[in-house]
């Protein structure tokens, strides 16, 4: 029974099915991880890769004036009073700066009672002809049920102030680092970032007041350019500033952030450019993003979509590679995709100034390649588990060994046996092969010679296409091309080198799912057939000689001597008659049975209508009357012309020599399914049925024929040869109908097809 080779393949859908689940559970975990918030640690360590790995330079318009260690020990310990810092705005706008930021909370009332050092600062900023940005304070939660209130400055309210307020929180990352920077915070008021008053930036959001109960609202929120570690903008002194240190000219149309850079102050913040010192002053926090908005860059986050598509984008060509590739070239596709995702997005970032978070991209890519190798290795598995169980039945056939509960270690016991038998099944195919008597070559589709048995050997020498040509020199050259012709000469029985007469016959080769892998060629030796069948032939027409030339002599004798007595002489003649009728009769029998004849395409009515003139002179005699139906058409078969004619010769023949003098005798031809059938039907004694089951026999003639017995054992061989039959249907006093059926050219057996029982 064949084995079903479908299932002798690790279906793809099921592969494909792995895969794509695979890619679902992949891409449902990345998404919820990203919308978790699962990867920011993991994509803020790579933001601050990018944004540390070249830093842009600080713009020379911005200088820092520190309140230092230094300021502190020659001022005095903070706070200091406000006249201090009112001489400080003095002598800045005495130097016309572009605009001055005083990163210092001045919410609540100086230690002077009198309010003096508050008057004086006040009067130091209507003074100043550049703008004084200063800081506000939010109080959260407020009073009165106020979610904050908004605490600004005491100072500089009055009119013809120079003083501008704005708002400096710095609010950290989860992981405490500073990467941004709001434009404004919302609330009852819109309140701008101090950044964006000095640098004379609009906020693009429109402003929608929000109740006082509701929390204040960071707008337009930016990643800050950092232009390096602490100290990388020019910064001097705050005691240098009131010394008179520092020349107008360092000054002059600069923006001036005066703000606490001593470790102590407490103003001090992790960001990802800090360094070794690991914090960096407020102050110079907001002087990068002043960098930025001078310069135009606009960073900013895109939102978890973004990450969320290219997270997608980029598991899709990853579990693509894995589908497509080999494991190996996937692995380094799989690093190259990594590598392209970090460098696209830095790309992207400083083209642009967008930052898309790439952990998820990452983290999905590199969750592919475990996952996708555990679910197809779990497949393959199975499948291979399925398929050993089947071929070896489940078992390990070696003494002493038994299967593993280990699901590798049982594959791999499973597999060992298996080879064992494959190895013991290829060695009694080649055995097989090898045995055959033969010559046998397997011959490959590219036309190379596989395999060859040892007859094979013995034929050819070295079996190769060049051997097999010189081997039957007049053929084509043998291979691939000539074995597919289905009109190819290597067919049939041809003359060997060595005098042999072979029969060279082919089949295709095919695999257990019916793939074609080449040809199975076979050159039997027929030379000891042919022998015997001339030797045969011989003898035929010796017997016929020997039993016609006595016999012919007898007759020449008869008519010679005319005064024998008439019965003797009738007697010698009928005798003499018979047995030239018996010879002629058993050559033509064991020629019909010898099947080597010649066939081509005959028209059965014509056959039937040269039957029937050939029996008028038999039908005149006896006054019958033939009739034909069915014979005006074609009745197409492959056939040999002569042995059709001699055996319906002998149907007609039969039916004229039994039917009632004067009656009729009827030829009807007819198709029948895949067969033409001639039906002869005569109305004579009929046929017992004892008689019909041994009809067709050798000298098996009719209890009143006076024949030999094998005209009707003649047009059986006839029948069968042609793939037919023949068939009687009889009744004593009835008649008789011999019925003979052969494949119409349609449906004609091809060589080697089956006859059928008459």
């Amino acid at each position: 029974m064949p084995a079903d080779t479908g299932s002798r393949r690790l279906r793809p859908t099921r592969l494909f099915g792995e895969w794509l689940a695979v890619g679902t559970v992949l891409g449902i975990l990345v998404t919820g991880l990203i919308l978790a918030g699962g990867l920011r640690r993991f994509d803020h360590l790579l933001y601050d890769l990018v944004i540390t790995a070249r830093p842009r330079p600080p713009p020379d318009a911005i200088v820092i004036i520190g309140i230092d260690e230094a300021s502190l020990a020659r001022i005095g310990p903070w706070p200091w009073p406000r006249r201090i810092h009112a001489d400080a705005i003095a002598r800045l706008a005495a130097a016309r700066p572009r605009a001055i930021g005083y990163d210092v909370l001045f919410t609540e009332a100086g230690p002077d009672d009198a309010g003096l050092d508050d008057a004086r600062l006040d009067d130091a900023l209507r003074a100043s002809p550049v703008p004084v940005v200063l800081p506000l304070q939010f109080m959260v939660p407020g009073r009165d049920g106020r979610a904050h209130d908004d605490v600004p400055p005491v100072v500089g309210r009055g009119a013809g102030s120079a003083a501008r307020v704005g708002q400096s929180t710095i609010v950290p990352d989860e992981d405490g680092v500073v990467r941004t920077l709001a434009m404004a915070v919302d609330g009852t008021t819109r309140w701008p970032q101090v950044a964006a008053l000095l640098a004379g930036a609009d906020v693009p959001v429109p402003f929608r007041a929000r109740p006082a109960t509701a929390p204040l609202r960071r707008v337009d929120e930016r990643l800050v350019g950092f232009r390096g570690p602490p100290g990388s903008f020019r910064t001097l002194s705050f005691a240098a500033l009131l010394d008179g240190e520092i020349p107008p000219e360092l000054l002059r149309d600069r923006i001036v952030m005066i703000g606490a850079t001593a470790a102590g102050l407490g103003d001090q913040f992790s960001t990802p450019t800090a360094g070794r010192s690991g914090v960096m002053a407020g102050v110079e926090i907001e002087a990068s993003l002043v960098a930025d908005l001078l310069e135009g860059r606009r960073l900013r986050r895109a939102g978890d979509g973004a990450a969320i598509a290219l997270a997608l984008a980029v598991l899709g060509l990853g579990m693509a590679g894995l589908l497509r590739l080999r494991p190996a070239a996937a692995a380094i596709a799989g690093a190259v995709l990594v590598a392209v995702v970090v460098l696209g997005t830095a790309l992207l970032f400083a083209a642009t100034g967008l930052w898309v978070a790439p952990a998820g991209a990452l983290v999905g890519v590199l969750l592919a390649q475990p996952f996708w190798a555990w679910r197809r290795l779990a497949a393959v598995n199975d499948w291979m588990m399925a398929e050993l169980a089947e071929l070896g039945g489940g078992s390990v056939p070696r003494a002493g060994r038994s299967v593993a509960a280990d699901p590798v270690t049982r594959t791999t016991q499973l597999l060992a046996a298996t080879i064992d038998r494959v190895d013991e099944l290829r060695e009694i195919a080649d055995a097989a092969i090898r045995g055959l008597p033969d010559p046998t070559l397997l011959v490959a589709r590219d036309g190379s010679i596989a395999a060859a048995n040892t007859a094979a050997a013995a034929l050819f020498g070295a079996p190769g296409l060049a051997a097999v040509d010189r081997t039957f020199a007049g053929l084509p050259p043998f291979g691939a091309a000539t074995l597919a012709d289905p009109a190819t000469p290597w067919r049939g029985e041809h003359r060997a080198a060595d005098g042999s007469i072979r029969d060279i016959r082919s089949t295709p080769w095919r695999g257990p799912d019916g793939t074609a892998l080449g040809w199975i060629v076979r050159f039997a030796d027929i030379s000891a057939l042919r022998r015997a069948e001339a030797a045969r032939e011989e003898a035929l027409q010796l017997l016929t000689h020997d039993m016609r030339a006595p016999q012919a002599s007898i007759l020449a004798l008869l008519d010679r001597n005319p005064d024998l007595p008439p019965a003797l002489a009738r007697r010698l003649r009928h005798l003499a008659t018979r047995t030239i009728a018996l010879a002629d009769g058993y050559l033509q029998l064991a020629r019909a049975e010898a099947g080597d004849h010649v066939m081509a395409e005959v028209d059965l009515a014509a056959i039937t209508i040269e039957a029937i003139d050939e029996l008028w002179p038999q039908s005149q005699a006896r006054a019958l009357r033939i009739d034909g139906s069915g014979l005006d058409s074609e009745a197409v078969l492959r056939g040999n012309h002569q042995l059709l004619l001699r055996a319906i010769v002998n149907m007609i023949g039969n039916a004229v020599k039994f039917a009632p003098l004067g009656s009729t005798v009827t030829c009807r031809l007819a198709p029948d399914g895949d067969d033409w059938r001639l039906d002869i039907v005569d109305t004579g004694p009929g046929i017992a049925a004892d008689v019909q089951a041994r009809l067709f026999g050798r000298f098996r003639a009719g209890p009143e024929a006076d024949g030999v017995g094998l005209g009707l054992a003649f047009v059986r061989s006839v029948a069968t040869s042609h793939g037919g039959s023949i068939d009687v249907v009889s009744a004593p006093g009835a008649g008789a109908t011999f019925i003979l059926r052969v494949p119409r050219l349609a449906a004609a057996p091809a060589p080697g097809r089956p006859a059928r029982a008459g």
